[in-house]
């Protein structure tokens, strides 16, 4: 019985079908996502402001001297700005806002921010800091800040509202070579958010 153990034995080492495992086939995993999230974001503003240090006095005075009060020109405020990474996190990014003068002298001015937002599902929040360049009827430029805030009333879709400040520099006086004025303005709008997943 012997001799007979041994041969099996060895017949069952020998044969590749018996001593392999057997084969599994291999199944291709999924190329990994290239890209990084973002949410294009589009708004339109109407605003008011008040602008304090003005020498040549503005149409609407509200105080008694040129270093007090006066309310600026309403205006209307186009933006358009992009986001980058996870949506459910801090995102930032980039916002160009476009201001055209609804009243008295006709002023553009263009505001080129850097801004972080983040959303918290119908609830979101921003700020945004950069410089803003009055392009007519004078060319100057200044620094603009800014906070806001967004109420999704469905899907991308909501309610916005912000709060601006401004220095600007401009023509200067007897007392000043180069004179600031320093803006605080409120704005309202609509605004629309697309998210994009790569």
């Amino acid at each position: 019985m012997r001799p007979t153990l041994v041969l099996l034995g060895a017949v069952l080492v020998a044969s590749p079908a018996l001593a392999s495992p057997p084969h599994t086939e291999k199944t291709e995993e999924p190329a990994p996502k290239h890209g990084l999230p973002l949410t294009v974001h589009a708004a339109a503003f109407f605003g008011d402001g008040l602008r304090f240090n003005d020498p040549f006095r503005l149409a609407t005075v509200l105080g008694s001297s040129a270093e007090e009060v006066s309310r600026t020109s309403s205006y209307v405020d186009l933006a358009a700005s992009i986001t980058l990474g996870d949506p459910r996190k801090f995102q930032p990014g980039f916002s160009l806002h476009v201001s055209l003068a609804l009243e008295g002298v006709q002023q553009t001015a263009v505001a080129p921010t850097f801004v972080v937002y983040r959303r918290f599902r119908d609830l979101a929040a921003y700020a945004r800091a950069g410089f803003s360049i009055v392009a007519t009827p004078e060319t100057t430029w200044g620094m603009e800040g800014a906070l806001g805030g967004i109420w999704f009333v469905r899907g991308g879709i909501g309610l916005v509202a912000e709060i601006v400040g401004d220095l600007f520099y401009g023509a200067g006086t007897r007392e000043v070579s180069a004179a600031a004025y320093p803006v605080l303005s409120g704005q309202i709008g609509l605004t629309v958010a697309w998210e994009v997943i790569p």
